[in-house]
């Protein structure tokens, strides 16, 4: 393990520690939010939630993952490369749903078709985030390459 990431763990564990303990209480006073109608919308409602679901279909249960965006487009990584997955079921059906919070929102996932170009800013969004919540030491798997190959972009279904 490389010295800065020892030392980015030993800044952020406290912070993340403190977020996870005080997150239940954080969750039990929000309310269910309208549901999003438009791109904006739906990234707004994932910039502001402190909790990301994601399951393949409408019966499958709901598991966390976390989502960032780039503008007003959403998207997420595989940290796990075990099958089946949430990842191999979209690919075979891109119908699904997101939890936000307690907002519960009907996804089309398909793989972005302008992936090569956008990745660097996908691997930006992931750094921010994880550092936001005091996490920078997951960094290098949410960028490595097998990683960006797994990026999903998930945008508001009609279904």
């Amino acid at each position: 393990m490389k010295v800065s990431n020892i030392f980015n763990m030993a800044i952020d564990l406290p912070k993340l520690a403190f977020l996870q303990v005080i997150q239940p209480l954080r969750l039990a006073m929000r309310k269910v939010t309208e549901h999003p109608e438009t791109a904006q919308e739906m990234a707004y409602l994932v910039n502001t939630s402190l909790k990301h679901e994601i399951r393949a279909g409408f019966t499958h249960r709901f598991i966390p993952l976390m989502f960032v965006t780039v503008g007003d487009r959403v998207f997420a990584r595989r940290y796990s490369y075990n099958e089946p997955s949430w990842h191999s079921a979209f690919r075979a059906a891109p119908l699904g749903q997101i939890m936000l919070d307690k907002t519960i929102v009907n996804i089309d996932a398909s793989v972005p078709e302008d992936l090569e170009k956008i990745v660097s800013d996908v691997d930006q969004a992931y750094a921010d985030r994880l550092k936001k919540f005091g996490a920078r030491f997951l960094l290098n798997g949410a960028t490595e390459p097998r990683a960006q190959q797994s990026t999903i972009e998930l945008t508001l279904s009609n279904a």
